[in-house]
């Protein structure tokens, strides 16, 4: 009788029909299936259990007559599950599992405390015994409870249980605790640190692919890169200096992948794949031809330092940047010009592809003449740079014009990478001109201001240091930090990231550089910074107080205060400017302070925080908008009002409406001096604290006011005062 008909009879629960059928299908000798298995099963549900147990009793037993021992021990192993309390199938179950273990010397004592011990269900003592006998000498544990990691030492006869070594102490796993304990592989990262941590030290340093496989096959297939550190830090002992090294490896490891940033996440790959591979699919996926020629330039590169790129990558990726460069790709002509010199740079270094370099584009001086164009398209710094040396090589004539044009338009890097060509090539003057046109042009990118700074305020060759005063340079950067804070053509991330990089080109080696350069500033130099320092909201409170007390210790005079005709502490202002100045204190506190919390949280998630610029600009930014809230709260709790009888006087003063005649044009002006909240002075409405302000406050009709600001002076007559509210 076949499987599923015995099943059936069980479910119908014709239980004499069951039995007689079942002895004569074990008699004709059936092969054990799932299906005979839910047999007994069935009977158990329904409370059948003893003739469960007879016809498990009856199959063990044919199959044990007919050496078919595998067999027998499954079918009694589903006994022991179904049928935990059964004496039966508990006799049973020794007697297979003693013949098949009849190697192992502690195998009574293992039977003693798990299968014969009284009281313990079959399904428990199976469990622990199946558990202890994989637990040899020797092999590697994780108690999943604790989070340790041990290596079993053997039986201990006297506590009846398992003896592991966890590192500091030895612990006894009985039945009852047995089930803790994972099996770990002999190469599990977790058993290694614990007791083969020279073997994974010699492994960092010989083979640091094979210690991270090990790591991530062990612990998680992926992870973070702060979660590795976690788990390295302690054998290698310095993580940065490992890093550092092991970092290109681990990037070219083929079984490894390493996602892009500061902070990348590493994972096990489900197949192989080389590193020029990945390059080759990273080129076919590129959005763009300059994205591609970027991704080629990289194949350049791993060429020249590893000569590991696979023929037939090459030979693809120069048969497209060729049709790139050709006369009818149909891209902009810049972009063909780039086109060529990757492909330069491709044969160059990979002259084993026998392949013919195509002739210059015929436009390319007309390309190179426009600057702008140049730039716009083509937007990789790495691809820009190579367009660069390729103009050197073919125009020696024209590549100093070429460059001195592009850099004012440029990146940082860009601009490090031609200042560096003109150095080899002893082109100093060229340089220099090249920076006086980026100081020059109000356009110039803040890549190229930042790449001035840094060279001017180091080590500058002399044609430089006697071709741009570093004072203008400090003066530019600042002017751009506060431009940057305005424009509003960027997002909200690029300000920041644009910003926070300045900043730290600034204030590069903890102000050192900066200290310095504005030793030799002169007094009206001074003057301008120190306008531009207390007007600048994209520098922090720290960065302020620092410039400011380089400032005061060169021109104390210009940081005396002068004794205003009021309460210094109040702030005088208007129904109105209240209301304002209320309504941005309600907006930072319930609407950029939680969005910078909650930017700081995902920067933080981007792992390795001591590494991650988003995450200090992000808690920088947290910082001033509360200080400058908690000034606002403070400034709004001394604020009063301005009353028509505080600004009814004869001299100018906080309220006061001011009738001048202009000194340069001779026309009749009417200024009014309020509270700094109410300032628009596109309306003629000034704060009396401000510097215009102070300049009139006091004065009475018939004076003259003189107001300079910079290098510019203004002269007014006054004609009349009388109350602004």
């Amino acid at each position: 009788m076949q499987a599923d008909e015995l099943l059936k009879l069980a479910k119908k629960e014709k239980l004499e029909q069951l039995e007689s059928a079942w002895v004569a299908a074990v008699d004709e000798g059936p092969a054990v299936s799932d299906v005979l298995l839910l047999v007994p099963e069935v009977l158990v549900e329904r409370g059948h259990g003893q003739l469960a147990e007879s016809l498990i009793w009856y199959l063990v037993d044919s199959l044990s007559e007919s050496g078919e021992r595998e067999g027998a021990l499954q079918v009694a192993r589903v006994g022991g599950r179904l049928l935990p309390e059964s004496g039966i199938v508990r006799e049973l179950l020794v007697g297979l599992l003693e013949e098949a273990h009849a190697d192992r010397d502690d195998l009574d004592e293992l039977m003693r405390v798990t299968l014969r011990a009284p009281g313990m269900q079959l399904d428990q003592a199976l469990a622990a015994l199946d558990r202890m006998l994989c637990l040899g000498p020797g092999a590697y544990v994780f108690d999943t409870q604790q989070g340790l990691a041990g290596r079993a030492v053997g039986f201990d006869a006297d506590s009846g249980g398992i003896l592991v070594d966890v590192g500091d102490s030895e612990k006894t796993y009985g039945p009852g605790l047995i089930g803790r304990l994972e099996l770990l592989e002999p190469d599990d990262f977790r058993a290694l640190k614990v007791f083969e941590r020279e073997r994974l030290q010699a492994l960092a340093h010989e083979d640091p692919e094979q210690l991270v496989e090990i790591v991530l096959t062990s612990v998680d297939r992926r992870m973070e890169l702060r979660r590795l550190r976690f788990h390295l830090e302690p054998v290698l002992g310095s993580w940065s200096k490992w890093w550092s090294a092991a970092r290109e490896k681990l990037r070219r490891s083929s079984h490894i992948g390493m996602t892009t940033g500061r902070s990348p996440s590493l994972f096990l790959r489900s197949k192989p794949l080389t590193h020029s591979k990945r390059l080759l699919r990273r080129f076919e996926s590129a959005g763009d031809v300059v994205a591609r020629l970027a991704v080629a330039l990289q194949i350049v590169e791993e060429v020249r330092a590893h000569d590991g790129v696979e023929r037939d990558v090459l030979e693809r990726v120069v048969d497209e940047v060729a049709l790139a460069a050709s006369p009818g790709a149909g891209g902009p002509p810049a972009v063909a010009l780039a086109a060529a010199a990757v492909l330069h740079a491709l044969l160059k270094h990979c002259p084993e592809l026998a392949v013919e370099e195509p002739e210059v584009p015929a436009n390319a001086l007309e390309v190179l003449s426009d600057a702008e164009a140049l730039a716009s398209a083509v937007t990789d710094r790495g691809v820009l740079v190579c367009v660069l040396g390729f103009v050197r090589d073919h125009w020696p004539h024209a590549w100093r014009d070429v460059l001195g044009s592009l850099m004012p338009l440029v990146g940082r890097h860009v601009c490090e990478g031609a200042a560096r060509m003109l150095r080899e090539t002893e082109s100093d003057q060229a340089l220099a001109e090249a920076a006086q046109e980026i100081l020059a042009r109000s356009d110039a990118s803040a890549g190229a201001v930042a790449w001035l700074w840094r060279t001017v305020a180091t080590e500058p060759p002399d044609e430089l240091r006697e071709a741009v005063d570093p004072v203008g340079v400090a003066i530019r950067m600042l002017s751009m930090i506060a431009s940057l804070v305005r424009d509003p053509d960027l997002g909200e991330q690029q300000r920041k990231e644009r910003i926070g990089g300045l900043r730290t080109v600034l204030f590069m080696r903890d102000g050192g550089p900066l200290r310095e350069v504005l030793k030799s500033a002169r007094p009206h130099q001074v003057a301008v910074l120190k306008g531009l320092v207390e007007r600048s909201p994209g520098l922090t409170v720290r960065m302020q107080s620092d410039l400011t007390n380089m400032l005061q210790a060169m021109r104390p005079a210009l940081f005396e205060k002068v004794v205003p005709p009021w309460e210094e502490d109040i702030v005088y202002t208007t129904e109105a400017g209240t209301a304002s100045r209320r309504k941005e204190l309600e907006y930072i506190v319930h609407v950029r302070l939680p969005e910078v919390m909650r930017e700081i949280g995902q920067a933080a998630g981007f792992g390795d925080v001591s590494d991650n610029a988003e995450y200090r600009a992000g808690l920088e930014e947290r910082g001033r908008l509360a200080e400058r809230a908690a000034r606002m709260q403070q400034e709004l709790s001394a604020a009063r009002p301005i009353t028509r009888e505080m600004a009814s006087a004869d001299h100018v003063t906080v309220g006061s409406r001011v009738k001048m005649r202009n000194s340069a044009t001779g026309q009749v002006e009417t200024y009014s001096f309020l509270g700094p909240w109410d300032a628009q002075p596109d309306r003629n409405v000034y704060a009396y604290n401000a510097p215009l302000g102070l300049a009139f406050m006091g004065k009475h009709v018939g004076d003259t006011v003189t107001f300079r600001a910079g290098t510019q002076e203004r002269q007014w007559e006054i004609l009349e005062i009388g109350p602004g509210v």
